[in-house]
């Protein structure tokens, strides 16, 4: 399934990790979006069920084909961690301050809390607030590697 028809999701899986290799199961929306028709037409007398299924799709499909989507390249960017991350002090885990935060951006967007052009303000004001630490947390780590290189050179005397 592609995820072309949203612009900025379309973005991040091309340049977020892994996620440019993000295949969505046509099968399993599928199977989901019966399971959501069975679940709405359940409420109604058998006989009514056939055409209440088809005013379902009528009203709902684009929409939640559209929701579907976003949330299963949300759920896969929520696995995907920074390797490198010089905020996470080695914690591999959980996901540092900034990732915690964009993923909350994200679900938001998801959710359309947010537009496409406030969600990206948004990611860029967060950047910019870590950038200050994020320099200083890499100024920490070579300084701290200088001295185990430093300290590993036997004195000459």
């Amino acid at each position: 399934m592609n995820i072309v028809d949203d612009p900025t999701l379309a973005l991040l899986s091309r340049f977020v990790g892994d996620a440019h290799d993000l295949q969505l199961s046509d099968a399993e929306f599928l199977l989901q979006q019966v399971a959501a028709i069975e679940h709405y037409i359940r409420r109604f007398p058998a006989e009514e069920r056939q055409a209440r299924a088809l005013e379902w799709i009528e009203a709902y499909a684009l929409q939640y084909r559209r929701q579907w989507r976003r949330q299963a390249v949300i759920d896969a960017l929520i696995q995907m961690r920074c390797v490198d991350c010089p905020l996470t002090d080695g914690d591999e885990s959980s996901p540092c301050a900034v990732h915690a935060r964009w993923l909350n951006l994200l679900q938001r967007y998801a959710d359309e809390e947010l537009s496409s052009h406030d969600y990206v303000e948004a990611v860029l004001n967060l950047l910019r607030a870590y950038k200050h630490q994020l320099r200083v947390s890499e100024i920490r780590r070579r300084s701290q590697l200088r001295r185990v290189v430093q300290d590993s050179i036997p004195a000459s005397g």
